[in-house]
Formats: C-alpha cells, sequence, structure tokens
C-alpha cells in the first residue's frame, strides 16, 4: 500500500472538508478512505498494533450494537438495515488513519503535518464559506447564485430545505480556531472569529447556536486552566462574540426574531411561546416520547422515526403530514438527540450513547498534555457534537455520522503514539 507512503489520508481528509457543502459528494474521500482501511486490515492481518485500536473498536461497538439490536422490532426494515451495515465504513474509515500512523508515518511529525496541513484547510475554507455567506446575506445570493431561504443563510450548502450551513461551520469552528491560535496574529485570528460567528448566528440555526456556545466554552476553560489566555485576551474572545451577536443582531429581521422569541419562552413559559422558540418542535418531542414509550427497550430502528410518526402522533399535527417521495411523515427525525436514540434505538441506544461519551473521556483522561493539545479540536468539535441538550441533526443520517467518525478518528490519531513494530515492506 505504497499510496500510503505520501499524505495520502490528508488528501483524501482536505478533499472531504472541501465536498461537505455538495451533499453526498462527502461520501467519495470517505468512502476510498473505507477502502484504504480495508486494505490496511487485509495487510497487516488486523489492528493489534495500532495505537487506540481497542478504543475504536469499543467505540464502533457502542455506536452499531444498538442499531443491531433494534433491527427485529424495525418499522422500516430495509432502511434500517442499509443504515446499519453502512456503519461498517465509519470504523473502516478510522482504522485507515491509525494504520497509516502506525505503518507508514515515519515520525511523529508526519501526523503532525497531517493535522496542520487539516488544520490550515478547515481554516481557510471556514474563511472562503462565510464571506460566501456573507454576500448571500447582503446581495440575496452566493458565487453560485443560491438565494436566501426563509432567512436562512445557507452558502454553497444549497438552496433547498436541507440547512446545513451554520450546523458545519459550527462543527468545524474549534478546528480552524485552534489553528489560528497557534499560527496567526492575533488581529487575523479576531477578524476570523468575528467572521465565523457572525454568520453562525445568522445562519438563524438554533443547534448551530448553541454548539458553538459550548465548543468556545470549552476551549475558554481549557486554555484558562493550561495557563494560555490572560484576563486581557478572555476580556477580547468576549468583546469579539458580543460584537458578532450586535452586528448579527442589527442586520437581520430574522436573527431579531428569533431573538425575541427565545426571550419571550424564558420570561413566560408558556406551550405556545415555548413551541415558537423551538422552531415548532414540542409536537416532534412529544411524539418522540410516544414512540419511545411504545418501543422503550430497542426503538423502532434506525431512520425509521418518520415511518412511525404519524401512528403516534396527535391529529393535529401537521408534522405528520406525507414528506412525498421521500416517505414517511414530513418530522424525519426527532431533532433531539437524546429522544431520537430513544425512539429509534430504545434504551440500548441512550446506553450506547452513554458507553461513546464515557470511552471518549477515558482516552483522554489517559492521555499526556502533549496528546491532548493535539487532539483539543477535535475533542472540542466531538463535545459540539455530542452535546445532548441540542436539536440535532439525523444522529443515524450519513452526512451526520460520517462527520462524526471522521472526527473521531482524528481524534483517535491525534492521541495515538507509535507502537514498536518492523517496518513494513
Amino acid at each position: 500500500m505504497r499510496l500510503f507512503q505520501v499524505p495520502l489520508p490528508a488528501l483524501l481528509l482536505v478533499l472531504a472538508m472541501v465536498l461537505l457543502p455538495f451533499g453526498r459528494m462527502l461520501e467519495i474521500p470517505l468512502g476510498l478512505l473505507a477502502v484504504a482501511g480495508v486494505l490496511g486490515l487485509v495487510k497487516s492481518k488486523g489492528m493489534a498494533g495500532a495505537s487506540h485500536a481497542g478504543f475504536l473498536m469499543a467505540l464502533l461497538t457502542a455506536f452499531a450494537l444498538p442499531m443491531l439490536l433494534s433491527l427485529p422490532d424495525a418499522v422500516a426494515p430495509q432502511k434500517s438495515l442499509i443504515t446499519t451495515l453502512g456503519t461498517l465504513r465509519y470504523g473502516l474509515s478510522c482504522a485507515a488513519l491509525l494504520y497509516w500512523y502506525q505503518c507508514y508515518g515515519r515520525q511523529p511529525a508526519d501526523r503532525d503535518q497531517l493535522l496542520n496541513l487539516l488544520g490550515m484547510a478547515v481554516a481557510l475554507l471556514l474563511t472562503l464559506w462565510c464571506l460566501d455567506g456573507l454576500l448571500q446575506f447582503v446581495t440575496g445570493s452566493n458565487v453560485l447564485g443560491y438565494g436566501v431561504g426563509e432567512g436562512y443563510i445557507n452558502g454553497l450548502f444549497g438552496d433547498d430545505d436541507n440547512i446545513k450551513f451554520g450546523i458545519a461551520v459550527a462543527f468545524l469552528l474549534p478546528i480552524g480556531l485552534v489553528y489560528g491560535l497557534r499560527a496567526w496574529p492575533a488581529v487575523v485570528v479576531g477578524i476570523f472569529l468575528l467572521l465565523v460567528l457572525t454568520l453562525i448566528v445568522l445562519s438563524g440555526k438554533r443547534a448551530a447556536w448553541i454548539s458553538a456556545g459550548v465548543e468556545l466554552a470549552a476551549l475558554g476553560v481549557y486554555y484558562f486552566f493550561r495557563g494560555r489566555l490572560g484576563l486581557l485576551r478572555v476580556v477580547s474572545l468576549l468583546g469579539v462574540a458580543g460584537l458578532a451577536l450586535v452586528l448579527a443582531f442589527g442586520s437581520s429581521e430574522w436573527v431579531r426574531e428569533r431573538s425575541v422569541v427565545i426571550a419571550t419562552a424564558l420570561d413566560e413559559p408558556d406551550y405556545t411561546t415555548v413551541n415558537r422558540a423551538t422552531g415548532l418542535r414540542l409536537p416532534i418531542w412529544r411524539t418522540a416520547v410516544a414512540i419511545g414509550e411504545a418501543h422503550w427497550i430497542n426503538g423502532v430502528g434506525p431512520r425509521g422515526f418518520r415511518y412511525a410518526y404519524a401512528d403516534f402522533a396527535a391529529e393535529t399535527d401537521t408534522w405528520a403530514r406525507p414528506a412525498g417521495a421521500a416517505g414517511g411523515a414530513r418530522a424525519s427525525h426527532a431533532h433531539q438527540l437524546l429522544l431520537e436514540l430513544w425512539s429509534e434505538t430504545g434504551v440500548f441506544g441512550l446506553a450506547g450513547y452513554a458507553v461513546l461519551v464515557a470511552l471518549l473521556w477515558v482516552s483522554w483522561q489517559r492521555a499526556d498534555a502533549q496528546a491532548r493539545s493535539r487532539a483539543l479540536p477535535y475533542a472540542v468539535t466531538l463535545l459540539g457534537m455530542l452535546f445532548p441538550l441540542n436539536t440535532h441533526l439525523a444522529w443515524y443520517s450519513s452526512w451526520h455520522a460520517q462527520l462524526l467518525w471522521l472526527f473521531i478518528g482524528l481524534y483517535l490519531l491525534a492521541l495515538s503514539h507509535r507502537e514498536p513494530r518492523e517496518t513494513p515492506l
């Protein structure tokens, strides 16, 4: 597998980031990485020599076993089976990264070069995406002619109802920001952060707002206790975040409307105001609870939520209307991580999530300070993705799951150390 003697994984990872806005094209580079993982496993006869291989297997089991256990009672057996089998490629992509470092990374500097290249690419892409989103906000269309839909800024991510711009930028923010903090002057970092946070707010996605807030808080805590942030820098970063909010609030009627709705719900938390503040999600959550109560052991199968929805929804629930060609109800998922796990994979899914989070935490705790520093941006990104009190994207959807496992693979790679072994032929 001589291709791994050049930074092929780095090229595929950068390509994955470049293709992220364009639907399922993300599958191409990550699929190639999974193929590389298969070839690596065959050649090395397993992953026994790779650092953190055991953690990878345990994490994949925690994710996939509840899906497998849900299949006997799945309401959409074919859909659930395909989704479950598809999890194999996530583990293979991660295995490819660990195998490359164990067998072909000549020294730790090779791994660090890969992570540095990815950080630089993400920082550049975030800048370009946000400038394009700003153009869309100011002129009404971006460089590809995509317009603003119902107040949402979606940039290069399309002009349909598949709004991913804000959440994608929020997930990648820690990677670009940590790279900037390590490579750029403070003024450039401030401008970058102001641009990205402003566009996250302008995107109008509550999930992106919450994820970005959790990630920035985690980075602040880490750097504070590491002694890397003095009082002046803390105040400066808070000032940048505050300025981004002021700019977005002052320039977008959509942001002002959502902010007022959220403030009203906090002040007068009745059903109507809270429902508006959550984007009319309360009926979906009520139905998710009902599905979970009826199928509390192993759920209705991964991605089966929309097909079970109408049977448990209230008569007046507009989310129960058919979704057209997609099949099932308009509510494609529970829009809340814990409720989605409970309704689709039952208590097994909730237990698997808890184990997955615990394993990630244990791997962090066992690492030394240098490894934690390398893994910091990916750990913080995973925190934003795994934060349970948020209105998440579909947990088992291919777009979200591939991103999740991409970051898990990078996190394990950053924590890894070289195991002694013979140089491969």
